[in-house]
Parts: C-alpha cells; sequence; structure tokens
C-alpha cells in the first residue's frame, strides 16, 4: 500500500457533496432520508449523473456512470458520496483519470460496491476514503450515522474510534498496520488486477452479505491463498449478513466461516461492527490501526495509531 499523502478533508457548514452511482440504480425515494440527513447537517447535496434503472442492474451505462463520477472526482467538492452499491464501480475503474484528483482529492465515502474505488484510491493512490453508510442505508444503519457526521466535520475524540474485538487465533499483543478492506467479494475478484494494492503489512478487514457458507469459504481460501495477501498484519471480520447454510445449519454459519478465517497465517478477529447490517461503523481507510491484546485476554481492542486530529486538515 502507499503512504498517505493527504490528511481527511474537515467539511464545515454549507459544503457541497457531490452525489453519484456508480454502481446499481436506485429509486428516488430510497435516498431521501440520505438526503435530508446530510442537509441536516448543514450539507449541500449536488446529484451528479443517472441513479435510476438505465442498463439493467447498472444506474446508467458504464460511459455515463464513469462520466459522472469523473465530474465528481475533478469538482470542486471536500465529500463524494455513494448513493448505494450493487454491482458496477470496477466496470469503469478504468475509465477513470485520477490525475486532478490525486492534485487535490476529496473524501470518498460509501461501502459494499464502493470497495472497488476504496482498494484504489487509499491503497494505490494514497489518499484516505471513508468505508461508511451510503445515502441509501441511512434509514437502516442510523445507529453510527452520528459518528460518520463527526468523522466528516472533524470532531471525533480520542476514543470514538475504538471498538471490542475477539481473537479467532493467537494473536501478537500489538499489531499496527494500515486499515484496508470492505466487501470480501469484491476484494477477492480484484487481486489480480492493478486496481487493488498490495496487502502487505496492511490491516485487512472484509464483510459480506447473502453469500452461501461454501462461497464464503471459497472466497476467504482464494483470499488465503492470494499473493497479495500473503503478507497481511491481520485480518479482521465484519458482519456477513443474512449469509446462508446450504450444508451448515443457520446455527452453524458463523462458526463455519470464523473457522474458515482462522487459517489464514496471521492474527485474526472477529467482531468489527462493520457490513449491511443494522451497525455499519465509518471507518478512515489508509491510515494506521492498533489491535492490542493483553496477555491472556479474551478480548482485544481496535483503535488508530494514527492520530485522526492530526490526520484532518481544515
Amino acid at each position: 500500500m502507499k503512504p498517505l499523502e493527504f490528511s481527511l478533508p474537515r467539511l464545515q457548514s454549507g459544503d457541497t457533496v457531490a452525489v453519484v452511482s456508480p454502481s446499481g440504480p436506485v429509486l428516488p425515494e430510497n435516498i431521501e432520508v440520505g438526503l435530508a440527513t446530510i442537509k441536516s447537517w448543514g450539507l449541500r447535496a449536488e446529484l451528479i449523473g443517472p441513479f435510476e434503472r438505465h442498463a439493467g442492474y447498472l444506474a446508467g451505462s458504464d460511459e455515463h456512470r464513469a462520466r459522472a463520477l469523473q465530474e465528481a472526482l475533478d469538482g470542486d467538492f471536500k465529500c463524494i458520496m455513494a448513493t448505494r452499491g450493487g454491482y458496477g464501480a470496477m466496470r469503469i475503474l478504468s475509465k477513470l483519470d485520477f490525475t486532478r484528483f490525486s492534485e487535490s482529492p476529496s473524501l470518498l465515502c460509501g461501502f459494499s460496491d464502493i470497495s472497488a474505488l476504496h482498494l484504489h484510491i487509499a491503497g494505490n493512490l494514497g489518499i484516505p476514503t471513508l468505508h461508511s453508510p451510503v445515502l441509501k442505508s441511512f434509514g437502516t444503519q442510523e445507529q453510527d450515522l452520528p459518528l460518520f457526521r463527526k468523522l466528516l466535520f472533524g470532531e471525533v475524540g480520542p476514543d470514538d474510534l475504538c471498538w471490542t474485538l475477539r481473537p479467532l487465533n493467537t494473536p501478537e499483543s500489538s499489531i499496527e498496520g494500515p486499515l484496508i478492506g470492505g466487501n470480501l467479494t469484491l476484494l477477492t475478484l480484484m487481486l489480480d488486477s492493478d486496481f487493488c494494492p498490495d496487502l502487505q503489512g496492511a490491516i485487512l478487514f472484509v464483510e459480506d452479505v447473502g453469500e452461501a457458507d461454501y462461497r464464503v469459504d471459497r472466497l476467504l481460501t482464494s483470499l488465503r491463498l492470494s499473493n497479495k495477501a500473503k503478507r497481511i498484519a491481520a485480518l479482521v471480520l465484519g458482519d456477513f449478513t443474512e449469509c446462508q447454510g446450504v450444508y451448515a445449519g443457520p446455527e452453524a454459519i458463523q462458526g463455519l466461516i470464523e473457522e474458515t478465517a482462522a487459517e489464514f497465517d496471521c492474527p485474526v478477529f472477529t467482531g468489527l461492527p462493520v457490513g449491511h447490517g443494522r451497525r455499519n461503523v465509518p471507518l478512515p481507510l489508509g491510515l494506521r490501526a492498533r489491535i492490542e491484546t493483553p496477555r491472556g485476554a479474551q478480548a482485544s481492542s481496535f483503535s488508530f495509531a494514527d492520530s485522526i486530529f492530526a490526520r484532518i486538515s481544515a
């Protein structure tokens, strides 16, 4: 991964947020709560490009979606928010020019399919991004919206970005590395592309939704066997929402996922409240995270080694 070259931007009341749909289509009524929320935060929303179903499961053709995202990347915005995930962001990566964005970046926010953009921007370009709820999920992931707002406005305190994890194998007492990750399916599919960074030394977190037990096993095993993930500092499991047991019963699916993950040749943890469920805490990607486990303890603490305040610019 490329070291960070920029700080997290600090939004102010009156700033304009670019709202884009680089992946799946979304109906206007499904982002009403999200748009109303960011308006209540004192931010303005500028909707760019196609949103509704124009190309089947995509929010418009690749050319239209790429053009809209390019406008957001090149525009005078401090923040870019995705309406939803779905599928399609990886289809337009090769059509995007990050030259101007790399000189004057804004903060990309989103999760799920937006992981394709996070991997390249935070991992390859050294520009921090924010793994966070998308506008469509504001109505179901409302518990973590206050922290999302605090991060956007640079108001986080030293204890705001700390969570308790459970180790699945024998952890080291202290682990540090740049945080990267997101949707397990997207990550695994992009491993062989230049848009996925080398994950050596990274703390990697993964989550997923709606996958069968054997498919989760296949995804985790593919990740474990890949060259880019051979030397990660740690693997952290988020939520595997609505993942079904085909061969394992519903009560056994979580245990199967944890057992498969524990095969990684690095410390492995579970319990990060991130994913497609009710919890989806905002995580600054590219910043150095820290996982500490007191000797003999059954729980570990996740926090950030980088000072969040030092990584926020006016």
